[in-house]
């Protein structure tokens, strides 16, 4: 796989677009860019990227828009040439031609680029001339997003294999070879004299076109990058948010959420985020279709939107936030805001009070005040007199669930959650903005609202129903929506709601989800007020373990998940990604959408069906892209790229391929909050060749991100019984940044190594390594149920460089470690089986004892880990089991599962 640039030159080459997080807009081109005929302009932001106007009364548009918002890029090399009513314009990938003076057509317009093809027969490269006019079909368009999967729980092949309740917006990937993002329509950003900086505008009267026509091939990061240069950067958002989200529709009161917060911690089950659903304030007996005495005055439901603590729940709101962030919780409150402001709402009085001071221009129905966000001192009054209370109480983002009227009853065809997202943004930056770079960095959680959602980070996807096919859609979902740089999903894992006809949780659809959510954006459970909803893992004692190990490694891969993101800022490239942006010529890259890659050397998918009822296998057919082969990290096992095969995962396994050779920054297995600051550095390396990567470190709540930070530079070296590993001095500073650090190196699926060293020195081997390690011994150990090697180098500057140095080889790389992990999971099912049908004094048999006991064996005796599973052999495990006449169904289950191997 060809790996995006790094983080440092990406930073050098991005154009800056203000140090800070309130939106700095540069919409004026320069003017050496620009090309006017007649009532036509055309300005050349790329050489693959042309923005097209047309203006009936020839005023043309230096605002910024909704969806592009910087237009000022260093001017390409190309030729304009104007011919009587005809001009062209060549860049150095295509030729756009247009005969004035009238609307841009199929007839007057026309723009030609050549993009590379399939090769030929004999694997030669060949290119294709394209054609684009106005008007073209544009089915080949990849797509970008859909406002929310609400009600989803199937797939309309009538649809293209998609279907949600709102239509997808349109992406800059096609596998035409051409986009067209249309920001004809779209309302603009006005300059205003506030801390607002910007505030809606509607475009002039007259018939007009705002086209930006993308002609990158195949090239789709290129064009996905180059789309966030003109729309805007993907914020980096809070380290926290990347952490576990708990959230329940549950009519909780404060201890009942204090309580969670502690189950949490005793469990050690690591958790940053507790959202607290609508019931927080009033809703009375909200719930069906409401008579007209439950209505409020703007028409829904009484207490679907509310600002008032519901007291008998809540008897002191602050107190509870405030020992919630003491547990380590940041809080979340769901806002419906469409009602506007209630005469009964707590905040009624002030709110009208301030409202009215700021403008004459004033819409107050008694007995409330319509919903008005587009108005600036409606807004104004709302943040200051409704919100702002509720922050300062402990509040720490907004989850905005907006559903009702799509448009805007003020200014006309305004997208309502669009500008609810741009406003709730915006004034956390302004807000902030006195605290210079040290502020915190904005942070909100809302719903899809079209071309230019992505500056405000992190969506909330909607109320799916709880089905295995939901599970299945959502990989390509998620990363279909990189192309609009949509990169923070967040889903319901395991569902919102059930459907018809199931009343309990299935924990073993729960447990896939919760392993898929891993690798997924933003990982969140939620679910609706149904008590067959369950979302507690205690309350799943035979899954339970699974289940928070899942949460677990999604800790564990936080710092690689952190140094993903950081590159999504920089590079406009989102965590998850399809695969075709890699293999754009492979029929696979379109058609595998359960896979996708997370991160750049994470292969990842989905588990989507139950496991075999005798086996208690999952079956997962994959398609390993070429270039490089691919190694289970869950169990062991390498698989060829270029291939196809169809895999098999107990409930206890959760499937992620990583690149061979590749280094996986990881974070301590003790880990409980990103909150945590933790100078323990953890670099995973599976089997493979040389390779390198950049750890990416910062403050994690702060706007100080663009300029302070840090990277950490590892490489390996792996030659025969020989593996070298380079970890840099430490570049770069930020706050609190901690000067030491302590560096944990392992070598999934290598061979115990006769001597290890660090810096030169020898260090000793530990059959207690971690304890040791704890005590600030320098050391190494082997686990042997992992077949894996970690090396603990002592706490020492992060200034000094490191090398480690193992004389050790990747031999494991057949699924020893499935074999071995496995037998140990069913060992107890298998001494239960024994007593029950053959003798309840002869647990396991002699073979079985072997199986069950190499793992302990391995790690007492490291070095002797080929000998000890040179001798588990399945045929005289066949043998042995037969003699003992066992349930048919447990013998097969036990050899489907220990089959990997063979």
């Amino acid at each position: 796989m060809k790996a995006i640039h790094s983080i440092l030159l990406t930073i050098a080459a991005l154009i800056c677009t203000g140090l800070y997080a309130q939106e700095e807009f540069h919409p004026v081109a320069q003017s050496k860019a620009q090309v006017v005929a007649g009532n036509a302009r055309f300005t050349v932001l790329t050489p693959r990227l042309i923005r097209m106007e047309w203006a009936e009364d020839g005023v043309f548009e230096d605002r910024a828009s909704l969806g592009i918002v910087n237009r000022d890029l260093p001017v390409p090399d190309f030729k304009a040439k104007k011919s009587g009513s005809k001009v062209t314009i060549t860049t150095s990938a295509l030729t756009l031609s247009y005969s004035s003076p009238a609307k841009f057509d199929a007839q007057n317009l026309k723009v030609t680029f050549t993009m590379a093809g399939p090769a030929d027969k004999k694997g030669r490269p060949r290119t294709i001339k394209k054609t684009w006019t106005p008007g073209m079909d544009d089915s080949g368009n990849l797509l970008g997003t859909a406002r929310t999967l609400d009600g989803f729980d199937y797939i309309d092949k009538k649809a293209s294999g998609q279907y949600t309740k709102d239509p997808f917006d349109k992406g800059v990937a096609s596998r035409d070879g051409w986009a067209v993002i249309d920001e004809s329509t779209r309302h603009l950003y006005e300059k205003v004299d506030s801390d607002w900086k910007y505030w809606v505008a509607e475009r002039p009267e007259g018939d007009r076109q705002d086209l930006y026509f993308f002609a990158y091939g195949h090239d789709y990061i290129s064009a996905v990058s180059d789309f966030t240069k003109i729309a805007g950067k993907i914020p980096l958002p809070p380290k926290y948010a990347l952490g576990y989200w708990w959230c329940r529709y549950w009519l909780y009161s404060d201890y009942e959420l204090e309580d969670l917060a502690k189950h949490f911690r005793d469990f050690n089950i690591p958790a940053d985020v507790m959202i607290i659903d609508m019931d927080w304030h009033e809703t009375w007996k909200m719930g069906g279709r409401p008579r007209k005495e439950e209505t409020d005055p703007a028409g829904m439901w009484k207490g679907w939107t509310g600002y008032t603590w519901k007291k008998e729940l809540f008897p002191n709101p602050g107190n509870l936030l405030h020992q919630l962030h003491l547990d380590g919780f940041k809080t979340s409150l769901n806002l419906h805001p469409a009602s506007g402001i209630q005469k009964y709402e707590e905040p009624y009085e002030r709110f009208v009070k301030d409202y009215l001071s700021r403008t004459k221009d004033y819409d107050i129905v008694d007995p409330y005040s319509p919903f008005r966000i587009d108005q600036q001192a409606w807004a104004d009054a709302y943040f200051n007199s409704v919100l702002h209370p509720m922050e300062e109480m402990g509040v720490d983002f907004w989850w905005l669930d907006w559903q009702q009227y799509m448009t805007s009853r003020y200014v006309k065809n305004l997208s309502n959650t669009f500008w609810l997202n741009h406003t709730f943004w915006n004034d956390i930056a302004r807000r902030s903005a006195s605290m210079g770079k040290d502020a915190p960095r904005p942070m909100i959680y809302h719903r899809w609202g079209g071309i230019g959602s992505h500056r405000y980070q992190v969506g909330f996807s909607g109320d799916t129903y709880a089905t295995w096919r939901v599970l299945s859609y959502l990989p390509w979902y998620t990363s279909t929506a990189a192309n609009v740089g949509y990169g923070y999903w967040g889903h319901d894992i395991g569902g919102h709601m059930q459907p018809k006809g199931v009343r309990t949780t299935d924990p073993e659809l729960y447990t896939r989800w919760l392993q898929s959510g891993v690798f997924t954006p933003i990982f969140k459970t939620h679910s609706t007020k149904d008590m067959s909803m369950e979302k507690r893992f205690w309350a799943f004692p035979d899954h339970f373990d699974p289940m928070r190990e899942a949460i677990r490694l999604r800790y564990t891969l936080s710092p690689y998940i952190y140094t993903a993101a950081r590159q999504a800022y920089d590079t406009g490239i989102s965590i998850c990604r399809p695969l075709y942006y890699y293999y754009p010529e492979e029929e696979k890259a379109y058609s595998c959408r359960e896979e996708f890659f997370f991160g750049d050397d994470i292969l990842a998918t989905v588990l989507a069906e139950a496991a075999d009822k005798v086996t208690g296998l999952t079956a997962r057919e994959l398609w390993f892209p070429a270039g490089n082969d691919w190694y289970d990290a869950s169990t062991g096992k390498m698989y060829a790229g270029g291939t196809e095969t169809t895999t098999h995962y107990t409930i206890n396994e959760n499937p992620f391929f990583v690149r061979a050779g590749a280094i996986i920054p990881m974070a301590a297995p003790t880990i409980a909050s990103l909150q945590e600051a933790s100078n323990e550095k953890w670099f995973l390396l599976v089997p493979g060749g040389d390779s390198k990567t950049t750890l990416y470190e910062d403050d994690g709540a702060s706007q100080a991100y663009e300029t302070d930070y840090a990277t950490t530079e590892v490489s390996r070296e792996v030659s025969d019984g020989n593996v070298t590993v380079k970890i840099a001095a430490r570049s770069g500073s930020y706050k609190g940044m901690s000067p030491t650090r302590k560096l944990r190196v392992v070598l999934d699926g290598a061979t115990a190594p006769t001597k290890v060293s660090v810096n030169g020195r020898e260090i000793p081997y530990s059959r207690f390594a971690v304890r040791d390690a704890a005590e600030g011994k320098e050391v190494w150990g082997y686990d042997g149920a992992e077949l894996a090697v970690t090396v603990y180098v002592a706490e020492a500057p992060a200034s000094v460089p490191v090398t480690v140095e193992c004389d050790s080889r990747f031999a494991f790389t057949d699924g020893q470690k499935a074999v071995l992990k496995r037998m140990r999971a069913i060992t107890p099912e298998a001494k239960v089986v024994f007593a029950a049908a053959v003798n309840n004094n002869l647990q396991l048999t002699p073979e079985l004892l072997r199986y069950a006991g190499t793992a302990s064996y391995i790690t007492e005796d490291p070095a002797g880990a080929e000998g000890y599973l040179k001798e588990l052999s399945p045929e005289n495990l066949r043998k042995d089991l037969s003699e003992f006449k066992l349930p048919e169904e447990f013998s097969k289950k036990l050899m489907a599962q220990l089959s990997i191997w063979e």
